[in-house]
């Protein structure tokens, strides 16, 4: 059945289901389900400890010492059985920074080489060059004591191959649905806590990313989306996966044709799962 022929309930279905795959499952239709996550690259955490006393020091702010509660706080990040994944590695360090500095010195703006050298060093990136193409680093509060990151980039997108190019893949709904991308806009922006009942690290409030694959539905009816919107991840501890929440993005609607009634729902409604999350 065409998209043109779906009705209110379907779409309704759609979205709850279908906007992102809902688990990795290995399938012979699907051959990418079996590809392993890229692998997690070692850290140097004396390398990291320096960089951070350097950005210190650029700073003029107490936000790293050399000591056993700090080295054990960067051994918690790079250096645990299993290992967390480079994506939380990258969250979980911001959330250190955010911890140590003083909320009356916000906002606060970094930018290269401090935060570039701190992040080489965590290789927290399989490709290097990214972490270059940041112009700045912000750490702002708000007048309700919420803080967020926001993260500039020199070019108007960034695209960031997700597991070195060969993504993430998923059989669901009727179909290989691939998460293939991260694309970036200036103005990236997040906000990180910890959960309130667990020890999961959660990442919200996600701003100007969008996930670039093939998505969408087969069988009784066929949608087929390349871009969604990113809006959560709650990391689960000792595991590779989050629960991921995303929605249909707007660029979706103006790269592809769709119904007038899906433009409509499309977006409203958003989507949780579980997945393997990195980059």
């Amino acid at each position: 059945m065409g998209e043109k022929c779906v009705t209110m309930q379907a779409l309704l279905l759609f979205i709850c289901f279908v906007v992102f795959p809902s688990v990795l499952l290995a399938d012979d239709r699907c051959p990418g389900a079996d590809s392993p996550p890229p692998p997690v690259l070692k850290a140097d955490l004396p390398k990291i400890s320096a960089a951070l006393d350097s950005l210190q020091k650029l700073l003029d702010l107490p936000i790293w010492e050399d000591s056993d509660d700090s080295r054990q706080s960067l051994r918690n990040i790079f250096d645990t059985v299993p290992q967390k994944t480079k994506l939380e590695q990258f969250f979980q360090l911001l959330f250190l920074l955010q911890k140590k500095i003083p909320s009356q010195r916000l906002p606060l703006t970094v930018k290269p080489p401090g935060i570039t050298d701190v992040l080489l060093a965590a290789k927290v990136f399989t490709a290097p060059d990214f972490p270059k193409k940041i112009t700045s680093v912000t750490l702002t509060k708000d007048r309700a004591g919420k803080t967020a990151w926001f993260v500039s980039f020199a070019d108007s997108e960034v695209r960031f191959p997700i597991n070195k190019g060969a993504g993430f893949d998923a059989w669901d709904q009727g179909m290989c649905q691939a998460a293939k991308e991260l694309v970036f806009y200036p103005g990236f922006s997040f906000s990180i806590r910890k959960a309130r009942n667990s020890a999961n690290l959660i990442v919200e409030n996600f701003d100007k990313v969008e996930i670039f694959g093939s998505f969408g539905s087969r069988g009784l009816f066929t949608i087929d989306l390349n871009y969604v919107d990113l809006e959560k991840v709650e990391f689960i501890q000792g595991t590779d996966e989050g629960k991921v929440t995303a929605r249909v993005a707007k660029r979706e609607f103006q790269e592809n044709r769709h119904s007038s009634l899906f433009k409509f729902i499309g977006t409203l409604i958003p989507n949780t799962s579980r997945q393997r999350i990195d980059w």
